[in-house]
């Protein structure tokens, strides 16, 4: 009986057939991936910086009405609960009409620290009127609202 010979006969394709096409292309896509996911950081921190920002506005908000609970709202108390912090300036104008009281305030939002390329911390600003109503003791009437950027930089 003669002894037959086995032979292979899987295609030799060699490095690049069978897995290091496939292993670049997997390198590109992670590449790719986390590139796009850099270039848009800088969108979600700003994102981020403008709802700290509303929040900052609706806590700094409880606060006024917490110093108008005695009835008035004196200009040290206002100082007090919207100082300035860079860039924000802080309280830009107060107005009185009668017992009622407007400030004009331009207040901070912050995004979270980055420090994987360099020291950052994304921040925005943004120009608030607080609007304080006459009422009885206790209960001051508190609203708030947003202005455009010109008004807090015109004053």
């Amino acid at each position: 009986m003669a002894r037959q010979t086995l032979v292979r006969t899987e295609p030799s394709g060699g490095c690049l057939l069978n897995g290091c096409v496939a292993l670049v292309g997997l390198v590109l896509v992670a590449v790719l991936g986390v590139w796009i996911w850099l270039e848009t950081q800088p969108g979600r921190d700003e994102a981020q910086a403008r709802e700290n920002l509303q929040a900052n506005a609706e806590r700094l908000r409880d606060r006024l009405g917490d110093a108008a609970a005695d009835g008035s709202l004196l200009g040290p108390e206002i100082a007090q609960v919207l100082p300035p912090s860079k860039p924000a300036k802080g309280v830009v104008s107060v107005t009185r009409r009668g017992e009622a009281v407007t400030v004009i305030a331009e207040l901070l939002g912050e995004g979270p620290p980055r420090s994987f390329t360099s020291v950052y911390q994304r921040s925005v600003t943004g120009c608030y009127a607080f609007e304080v109503s006459p009422s009885p003791p206790g209960t001051p009437q508190l609203s708030i609202r947003e202005l455009p950027q010109e008004a807090c930089t015109a004053t």
